[in-house]
């Protein structure tokens, strides 16, 4: 899978526009899971400040850090992490880039605000063990989302048109709400760049972590992608179905839930098996909304399997394998060692 592949942007860019909004609804859930019965003003989750939106944040448009070198130089001291990755850009070209970092310490982030910058399309931020050497170099989401070489990943952040320059503060009360990464995780932040204008282009994609304050309910994002589906074969001219099941292997409550397909996918289900109960189900890949439980509450059990169930179409000449093909959940989840969550 290769993000120049047509079709493909607009897709990945739904990811990071699901990262981005499932955040701000699941920290209102995870300070409901917590009993805060009152709000205070300015801990609601909800995006604060001020900053590019879609009108303003197009392919090649102003906005964020631009190239300004300064601004695209990551650091990581203090009370803000600022992580920052750039390009320079030939007209028509493509490219992704990521900025690899790993945390000496663990580190609680309770809001962030992301920035695309001329030419960015879309940001990502994944925590993983370390897969490769710190430092800026091109890289492919295929190959650091590939979980069976690299292990398991959590995406952490989004950034998309529609959110650029938006700011988001997780609730503090009645407990500090947030995102934890452990020590010795290796966060990847991923900006793919395109240049649709007629001369060389400077872009930057920046993203800023705070912290400062510890965080006592920890959202986790599980993907839930059974190594059997590196084996997905959709033949050419043909359709297929499939299904993959994977453990879930403790305890948790599923706050939201959606998917990940590319062109051709007809419809995806996630259910627990033992019970039958539907996840998330849809039949558009291209625009996935997500479901999100913020009163329902649902609870996984430790022996329970997580089910996946997808159809895809090809009418192309050549089969289609993974990843150009994918069959994948997504799930926020609480703990259910956090008081009230379960």
């Amino acid at each position: 899978m290769h993000l120049i592949a047509r079709g493909r942007p607009a897709s990945w860019r739904r990811s990071s526009d699901l990262v981005s909004a499932l955040l701000v609804v699941l920290a209102g859930v995870a300070a409901a899971a917590c009993g805060s019965s009152e709000t205070e003003p300015g801990t609601t989750g909800e995006p604060s400040g001020t900053g590019g939106t879609g009108a303003s944040q197009g392919v090649g448009g102003a906005g964020g850090a631009g190239g300004d070198t300064a601004a695209c130089a990551p650091s990581f001291e203090g009370d803000t992490l600022h992580l920052a990755v750039g390009a320079t850009l030939a007209p028509a070209e493509e490219r992704t880039m990521c900025l690899r970092w790993t945390t000496p310490e663990a580190i609680d982030i309770h809001g962030f605000v992301g920035t695309l910058g001329p030419g960015g399309h879309h940001s990502l931020l994944l925590a993983q063990d370390p897969a490769a050497p710190d430092g800026v170099a091109p890289c492919s989401e295929a190959e650091i989302m590939d979980a069976q070489q690299n292990g398991l990943f959590q995406m952490l952040a989004g950034v998309s048109y529609e959110s650029s320059g938006v700011s988001y503060d997780f609730p503090s009360t009645p407990v500090q709400v947030g995102l934890h990464v452990p020590a010795g995780t290796q966060l990847v932040f991923d900006a793919h760049f395109l240049n649709a204008g007629g001369s060389d282009l400077e872009g930057c994609a920046t993203l800023d972590l705070r912290r400062g304050e510890p965080v006592v309910a920890r959202l986790l994002f599980r993907t839930i992608l059974p190594p059997e589906q590196y084996g997905l074969v959709v033949p050419a001219h043909g359709d297929t179905d499939v299904s993959y099941e994977e453990a879930a292997g403790s305890r948790f409550r599923v706050v939201a839930a959606s998917s990940h397909m590319h062109e051709g996918g007809t419809h995806f289900r996630m259910s627990v098996k033992e019970t039958d109960l539907t996840l998330y189900e849809t039949t558009n890949w291209a625009e996935p909304e997500p479901s999100i439980f913020s009163t329902q509450k649902i609870v996984i059990e430790e022996d329970q399997t997580l089910k996946l169930d997808c159809s895809f179409q090809n009418p192309g000449d050549a089969d289609q394998h993974f990843p150009d093909q994918m069959c994948v959940g997504g799930m926020y989840t609480l703990p259910c060692t956090l008081p009230g969550a379960c």
